[in-house]
């Protein structure tokens, strides 16, 4: 059928007009509206996944009939009304698929779509025999605070007379939470803008503030007192365990508390890296709207765009509107040869793990360049002038031959303190309420985590349940998070911490204008890079910039970035009061 025409210029959208049916077995029947957002209409939107494209079904839809997928077809059958029309707008019907500027023009849209809209109905599919087993329990556990998890204490949560002890009941959870639609990146944003919204399998419902409340109530017994290991261990038949499928609820709501004034979309970015993605450029466009205060609509989506070029894009526009290098604590995933070290891949496959999101979230806390502003040009797609100090030079990968009781280098720290914050990277993990928070080691010297986690890996293993307990998961948490990915290093002059896995003994340490942390460099080559700049004609390159590039590379220094690192004693700022007058002073760095 032949779509009418959106004017880009106008804040226009379609609405899917959904025709009532006295019976499941009538045909879709729709039609389509065109109306201004400014107007404020009416409408609901729909929150799914598309389906298997080769797997379809057809719909009437102004008189036409198209072919759309049956999970679609199967939310219409379900969301039709018996008596009145339900005016949807609904991404595969609603947008000209076949029309890329459209595409673009609509997706710039989704923000304002979704959180206009009077609900969302999250969509998740046909369910199976044990679904509404699945969401009976969730709003039973939302209900009542008091029902505890563990069915050896009173009151505990049964549904059909199964408690958390029967693997039926928890393959049921974990299934529900294993759906498509907790795995894909753009049912983030379509969650979190949500005025309000419904969860529907089926024809099962579970209320948005039900979903929110089970969540609290499952984290605050599983972290309090309901300590079953069954929760913890594998399903055999999924894998993965129910506490595990209760982080996807969890981290849609933490993202929704942390979203204030000023929301950083690389940090959804990292937040959901591993979701899934047809386009991997949606990595990227599918986070868009998260983004608050300076991080409001960061880079105008266009498909047109190459994957590295978006990268550039992201980055190079959040250090210009925050002065942050924010940026460069996201180089984790180095699998795209056609980045330069200092962009991150965000549109790449990511193996990025949780651990890595929260490490990112707690370079926050750190002041490592005394809050300067950030001074970047960007050369050429390949080639970064900053500015800042090198600090020190990595002398060695494990070396703690001095006693643990010294004093730990212009610090009153001790080296075992400085130790034990280095493992924890400066952080640590506090419960209030039914919530986890991360807060900063600084100034503490309370060694009884480090003495408790020592303890644990001194014991032979077949005693570890003995000594497990949640503030073990705790403490296991925090080490996880500083250290995974990353190897300890000495430097020269007595400090020490942890960076990525590649650095070697002679790489440097360098405190950049505009970075929270730390950063370990290295010096590079300037031949191979003069190559790399004269290809960059071919990508459409100006002569001039590379030129400039030439110039810069025959004159300067040039380092690749291995990314951030945490050194104790260098965290708050501290380099430039132990470094001399001339040390001191920012000097130009630029990295390849």
């Amino acid at each position: 059928m032949a779509y009418t025409w959106l004017d880009p210029t106008q804040n226009l959208i379609r609405l899917l007009h959904l025709s009532p049916a006295s019976s499941e077995d009538e045909t879709i029947k729709c039609r389509f509206s065109i109306v201004l957002l400014d107007n404020k209409p009416e409408y609901e939107a729909l929150s799914y996944v598309w389906g298997d494209m080769n797997d379809t079904a057809l719909a009437e839809v102004d008189g036409h009939r198209m072919t759309i997928t049956t999970n679609l077809h199967s939310a219409l059958k379900q969301l039709r009304h018996k008596d009145k029309d339900r005016i949807l707008w609904v991404d595969a019907l609603c947008i000209d698929q076949s029309k890329d500027q459209e595409k673009m023009h609509q997706v710039s849209r989704m923000k304002y779509i979704y959180s206009q809209a009077s609900q969302v109905v999250v969509w998740l599919g046909t369910g199976w025999d044990g679904s509404n087993m699945a969401m009976e329990f969730l709003r039973i556990l939302a209900g009542d605070e008091t029902l505890h998890l563990d069915p050896q204490v009173d009151p505990s949560i049964s549904v059909n007379g199964l408690y958390l002890d029967s693997s039926k009941l928890c393959g049921h959870i974990i299934r529900f939470f294993n759906l498509p639609w907790w795995k894909r990146t753009w049912t983030v944003q379509e969650f979190v803008l949500a005025q309000k919204l419904v969860f529907q399998c089926a024809q099962s419902i579970v209320t948005q503030k039900d979903m929110y409340m089970a969540r609290e109530n499952f984290w605050r017994h599983k972290d309090r007192c309901c300590q079953q290991d069954d929760l913890d261990y594998p399903h055999p038949d999924f894998g993965t365990s129910v506490s595990t499928a209760f982080i996807q609820p969890a981290s849609l709501d933490i993202i929704t508390k942390q979203r204030g004034p000023s929301y950083s979309v690389l940090a959804a970015i990292a937040n959901f890296s591993n979701r899934a993605v047809t386009d991997p450029k949606d990595r990227v466009y599918g986070m868009l709207g998260l983004g608050t205060g300076p991080y409001s609509d960061l880079v105008e989506p266009d498909y047109s765009y190459s994957p590295e070029k978006i990268c550039e894009l992201l980055a190079m526009n959040s250090v210009e509107r925050t002065g942050k290098l924010e940026f460069l604590s996201h180089l984790f995933e180095r699998d795209n040869p056609k980045l330069p070290s200092f962009l991150p891949n965000w549109t790449g496959k990511f193996t990025w793990t949780e651990t890595y999101a929260s490490r990112i979230f707690h370079t926050n806390f750190f002041s490592a360049s005394l809050d300067l502003p950030a001074e970047v040009a960007l050369i050429s797609p390949s080639l970064l002038s900053t500015r800042g100090v090198i600090f020190d030079t990595i002398s060695a990968l494990a070396n703690l031959a001095t006693s643990a009781e010294d004093p730990y280098c212009n610090t009153s720290d001790s080296r075992l303190v400085a130790f034990w914050h280095s493992m924890c990277g400066g952080m640590e993990l506090v419960l209030r309420n039914s919530n986890r928070f991360a807060g900063p080691l600084k100034g503490k010297s309370d060694l009884s985590k480090y003495h408790k986690f020592a303890a644990f890996f001194t014991t032979p293993p077949q005693q570890w349940s003995r000594l497990w307990d949640n503030d073990m998961s705790h403490i296991i948490l925090d080490v996880e998070t500083a250290i995974h990915g990353r190897r300890f290093f000495v430097t020269q002059k007595g400090d020490f911490g942890f960076a990525a896995k590649a650095c070697r003994e002679g790489d440097l340490v360098a405190v950049l204008a505009g970075g929270n942390v730390p950063y370990v460099i290295r010096r590079e080559s300037r031949i191979g890079h003069l190559g790399m700049v004269v290809k960059s004609l071919v990508r459409g390159v100006g002569l001039v910039q590379v030129i400039r590039a030439c110039v810069k590379l025959c004159f300067s220094k040039c380092y690749s970035i291995l990314g951030d690192s945490y050194v104790h004693g260098v965290m708050y700022g501290e380099a430039f009061e132990i470094l001399n007058g001339a040390e001191r002073k920012l000097g130009e760095i630029v990295l390849v």
